[in-house]
């Protein structure tokens, strides 16, 4: 058995953690010929998991988690001993925690607070940790995680940014890709690390991941294989940031907060204020460091970051490296990832760097913020003067909100003028063989007595079905698809009528194909493909009247495409509001790819279809031993 951690209260009672009494509760398996082989599975938890470490080319390792999924507490009795007269401060009015003080306790004592913003709510989480696990491997490593599942409700693991294309069946897609993970039962993910960079974990049942089940996957590779190696000096743990909106108590409605890393301060209103710990990281003045980004966007919130008085080298967006570009501010959509280099040249001191929040985050002005902290500097030492929603961070943005593809300005770079390191071969990219035009919407309801919101792609609201598609593809599945093409032929105008059906687009394996994908209502998507990188060739705004006219526009007057074999890669992008985004991929990967919204509530909805690559003939087989239950624990 993994052994958890001990925690103890301010007078140094030893208190039992959720997670040290459900670990108890599940044994590890027992040892094998094969499992004696893998790096980490008998390393005590507390210890830096083996597979974190230099990468060398031709040594690949296979890397063991045990990972129990739990339900578990903010602000338990756990963190109470945060709350202790010796980690507290004051500046202008308000109440910090010293978090350089906790770090001397951490030192001694292994802890299971989560923090958070201070409020007490219930969450789920992986092992007792907020957020996750951080798993840092190397490209071609391979992953063995045994997941248990102690909640009185189904859930899964999907391995974002991974292509699975060896082990489609792992993707982590209930009633996609396999049966979810019923409660008190086990599901050994296994598959090689096809994909390298910042990627993350996340759980891909209902909202969980909107209540901690996530988590960064790091995959390095060795300095030669790594063209911005001579950037920067450090790649370490500690500056791996995972951004959150947050909410509270398993309301997914609406965003309460933002957090990053798991810490913050309380945003939300007519709540008595706990003092607020924030995250920080610390460099050394003069050191180059590389900060890996990841956000968990639950809501409809994009936000912007930016750190006082430094400069961002993006290198990397969502694990594909770029040409590098130095800007002030980052916008995320919803599960974007971005890498930059910092350069510590500034004087020994305490900057911010700053979160803010769009969209629906705006209307409760939701900002968040951290401390990039110089070695030296006093940790209390914080000009607070300009925490407020109002505060705009000066210089270029990245990624904004509406990107167009009209070109870059003075305060603005679009993503679509990116340049990726990894040049398709030839002269030209590829023209794409297919081209399929996609749309997104969410509209309220009005009338015959309907209220709330529908939330589609191509006019069908996706039901997940009750059979999983890859694991029954041979057993007739196919008559349970449906599509626009499908629904149109059985007379059904899903513009009229409300479609509702497990949405499959085919596309047939091996070829190039272009998807023009649409947002037909006032706000952005961001999109994302299971199993592959796309190409983002193009991006714009029609405008409310023409958007869904875009197919016969771009027939008539072709959209603007970038032509350059460069163009940057990604497997999560805006869509913009009344606008569209063009992207183009390989189709060498068949089986069943999930393809959708990654707002939450929006996906969760109906905002979400399925694309089928190639025929089911050409799918990979899923091992039997490999690819059930239960098989993990004993």
């Amino acid at each position: 058995m993994f052994t958890a951690a001990l925690s103890f209260d301010a007078n140094g009672k030893r208190i039992v953690s959720k997670y040290e009494s459900i670990s108890q509760l599940y044994p590890q398996l027992s040892p094998t010929s094969e499992s004696s082989q893998w790096r980490g599975y008998t390393t005590d938890k507390n210890l830096q998991h083996p597979c974190k470490r230099d990468c060398v080319e031709q040594q690949p390792m296979t890397c063991y988690y045990y990972m129990v999924v739990h339900y578990d507490d903010t602000m338990s009795d756990i963190c109470k001993r945060y709350l202790q007269s010796k980690y507290r401060f004051k500046l202008n009015g308000r109440e910090y925690i010293d978090s350089f003080k906790l770090e001397e306790l951490e030192a001694t004592t292994i802890d299971d607070c989560k923090y958070a913003d201070g409020l007490e709510s219930s969450i789920m989480v992986v092992n007792g940790k907020l957020p996750g696990q951080s798993i840092e491997v190397c490209y071609g490593d391979t992953i063995v995680a045994d997941i248990i599942n102690s909640m009185h409700e189904t859930t899964t693991i999907h391995w974002h940014g991974i292509h699975q294309k060896s082990t489609p069946h792992m993707d982590g897609v209930p009633h996609v890709t396999q049966y979810p993970i019923e409660p008190g039962q086990a599901f050994r993910y296994r598959f090689e690390v096809d994909h390298g960079g910042t990627n993350w974990w996340h759980s891909h049942t209902d909202h969980q991941r909107a209540f901690g089940l996530a988590g960064p996957l790091i995959v390095r590779q060795p300095n030669k294989m790594n063209p911005h190696s001579h950037l920067y000096d450090f790649d370490m743990s500690e500056h791996v940031i995972m951004i959150q909106d947050w909410v509270h108590n398993f309301d997914e409605s609406i965003a309460e907060n933002i957090l990053i890393n798991g810490r913050g301060r309380n945003m939300k209103k007519d709540t008595k204020s706990k003092p607020t710990l924030y995250a920080t990281f610390t460099v050394i003045r003069g050191g180059r460091y590389r900060f890996r980004v990841i956000f968990n966007g639950v809501s409809n919130c994009p936000v912007s970051m930016s750190i006082d008085n430094h400069d961002l080298i993006v290198i990397a967006s969502d694990g594909n490296d770029i040409e590098p570009v130095e800007v002030q501010k980052i916008m995320f959509h919803g599960a974007e990832r971005f890498d930059f280099v910092l350069h510590a040249n500034q004087d020994v001191a305490n900057y911010w760097i700053r979160i803010k929040g769009y969209s629906f985050c705006a209307r409760n002005q939701l900002h968040q913020e951290a401390v990039l902290h110089y070695q030296d500097a006093d940790g209390r030492a914080l000009d607070t003067h300009t925490l407020s929603y109002a505060y705009e961070a000066p210089g270029v943005m990245l990624n904004e909100l509406g990107d167009d593809v009209g070109g870059n300005s003075d305060e603005s770079i679009s993503l679509v003028t990116l340049n990726a390191r990894h040049i398709e071969s030839g002269a030209f990219l590829p023209s794409p063989s297919l081209t399929y035009y996609t749309s997104m919407n969410a509209f309220e309801l009005r009338g015959s007595g309907e209220t709330g919101f529908r939330f589609q792609m191509d006019d069908i609201t996706f039901s997940m079905p009750k059979l999983s598609f890859l694991q029954t593809r041979n057993l007739g599945i196919g008559q349970f698809f449906c599509n626009r093409t499908q629904q149109a032929s059985l007379g059904f105008n899903c513009q009229k009528r409300h479609c509702k059906c497990s949405n499959v687009i085919h596309v047939p394996a091996h070829k190039n194909v272009e998807f023009v994908i649409s947002s037909k209502s006032n706000t952005p998507h961001p999109i994302h493909l299971h199993g592959y990188t796309f190409r983002v060739l193009g991006m714009g705004v029609l405008g409310e009247k023409r958007i869904a006219q875009i197919e016969e526009i771009d027939r008539r007057t072709p959209l603007p495409r970038r032509s350059g074999r460069s163009a940057p890669l990604k497997d999560s992008v805006q869509v913009p509001a009344y606008g569209y985004t063009i992207i183009q991929f390989n189709s060498n990967s068949p089986g069943y790819w999930m393809f959708h919204c990654h707002i939450s509530p929006h996906s969760e909805n109906g905002m979400a279809a399925v694309v089928r690559v190639g025929e089911d003939i050409e799918m990979q087989m899923c091992p039997v031993s490999n690819c059930g239950l239960c098989s993990s624990v004993t």
